[in-house]
């Protein structure tokens, strides 16, 4: 009877496992477990990427804390009425600190900017972020003249100031030969509405330190237009005879030039403010530290230097060594050799 049992559950267990792996086989075949794999790995992935997120925004937090706290610090206040009356103390201090009482400062009413997220806060309990302010912009004009150096250091200034601000359009306007210049510069300077910053805004650097790589561009004023230069004609002399002013030139044209003496001449004196290429032709504009300034055509000379071409912002002259070329805002002895 023993036997018989053993027989029957044997047999019973070859049938149980060739049905199951008949549906096991069905199954697969069928795609059922396939796809069922495939959705749970989607899954997983889905939960991978979001956990990736999350951690990657929990590490980014502090560096976007930190960065919207240091453009907090550098806001004029957090209301319309504080930036706009910081915006002008801080201008007119500059004002004040580069010797210019005609200068003025106007600002025009504050411009609130929304949130360029706007279209991300449509639903749900976002939708009240979509009417928030983002910031504010206050517009403001400065209007100064003075000597050119004055105003390249006002604009300086004016950029390297540590509030948050654009410079929008400057504007220069030469008066009295260039001697004088009226400069407007609009600009921009953005605020953080409701925030405000316990750290008192602090300029970096020493601005006269800042502005020495520019004092040579300051010292070339491109609007001075001297005066022209008399023309002497020669007339035989009828007394004793005096040493040449200059060399005559080729083509025979000469301009006189006060104390203008083969031995001795002052070329550290004259400085070389102009040189341009016109209609008529090339020309070189001279001052002297007496205040005299002198405008060559090609040929004529400068005590022993002739005058022949302009080249950029360099004048060719030619001397007794040779052919030599002074830049815009040197004077006569800094002359280097052609090539070097």
């Amino acid at each position: 009877m023993s036997a018989i049992v053993k027989y029957l559950r044997f047999e019973y267990g070859i049938g149980a496992a060739f049905v199951l792996a008949m549906t096991l086989g069905f199954l697969s075949g069928s795609g059922r477990l396939t796809s069922a794999r495939a959705g749970i790995e989607e899954s997983i992935a889905i939960s991978t990427g979001v956990l990736a997120s999350a951690e990657l925004e929990r590490s980014a937090k502090p560096k976007r804390a930190a960065r919207f706290q240091s453009l907090v610090e550098h806001s004029l206040g957090s209301t319309a009425e504080t930036a706009d009356s910081a915006l002008r103390a801080r201008v007119n201090r500059v004002l004040e600190e580069l010797s210019l009482p005609d200068a003025s400062v106007g600002t025009s009413a504050a411009v609130i900017q929304g949130t360029p997220a706007r279209a991300e806060f449509a639903k749900g309990g976002l939708k009240k972020l979509r009417d928030e302010p983002d910031f504010g912009e206050i517009q403001a004009t400065v209007a100064a003249s003075g000597r050119y150096d004055q105003m390249l250091q006002l604009l300086y200034r004016l950029a390297s100031e540590p509030w948050l601000h654009r410079i929008d359009m400057v504007r220069f306007d030469p008066k009295s030969g260039g001697e004088r210049i009226g400069m407007s510069v609009r600009l921009t300077a953005l605020y953080i509405i409701g925030v405000h910053s316990t750290v008192e805004m602090q300029r970096e650097g020493d601005p006269v330190v800042g502005f020495a790589p520019y004092r040579s561009l300051a010292a070339a004023n491109p609007y001075f237009i001297p005066p022209p230069a008399p023309r002497v004609i020669a007339v035989p002399a009828t007394g004793p005879s005096v040493a040449p002013v200059a060399p005559e030139p080729v083509d025979g044209s000469a301009v006189s030039v006060p104390g203008a003496v083969n031995s001795g001449f002052p070329y550290s004196a004259w400085r070389l403010t102009g040189a341009v290429r016109g209609p008529t032709g090339d020309e070189a504009f001279l001052r002297c530290a007496d205040g005299s300034v002198l405008q060559l055509s090609p040929g004529q000379a400068v005590g022993e230097l002739v005058f022949r071409k302009v080249t950029f912002d360099v004048a060719e002259f030619e001397g007794s060594g040779g052919r030599v070329h002074v830049r815009i805002g040197d004077n006569l002895a800094q002359r280097s050799p052609i090539g070097q």
